[in-house]
């Protein structure tokens, strides 16, 4: 199965994670697409001064791919810059959330799968 996360439709989502502002979305891969543990993949575009406020995960990981702009991510409540090219893992149970304070979007990827249980 191919899909262009360019041309998917996209959401506009109001203070995501109770962030502040507006992200679009684009829901690529839904639960429904997979065989295994994965539970989406998403584009996500953010403007200058929005966020994705923090919040705990439960029995999964997802992985931030940041493809363009730079932002200060908070993860387990410490907060470090991240751009072009990062790659963040955030764990089952942690708590993470990302800021656009620059005053150009940020373009990233999130992945997220189930965590097994059954191993």
């Amino acid at each position: 199965m191919i899909r262009n996360f360019l041309t998917c439709k996209s959401e506009t989502y109001q203070n995501s994670h109770d962030g502040i502002g507006e992200i679009e979305l684009q829901k690529v891969f839904r639960r429904d697409d997979f065989q295994g543990g994965w539970d989406f993949a998403l584009r996500v575009i953010m403007p200058p001064n929005s966020s994705m406020g923090i919040h705990e995960h439960g029995q999964d990981e997802e992985m931030y791919i940041i493809l363009k702009g730079e932002g200060l991510m908070t993860i387990e409540g410490q907060e470090q810059r991240v751009g072009v090219g990062d790659m963040v893992l955030n764990k089952p149970g942690g708590t993470h959330g990302l800021l656009n304070d620059s005053d150009s979007e940020i373009e990233l990827l999130i992945i997220q799968a189930s965590v097994k249980t059954d191993l």
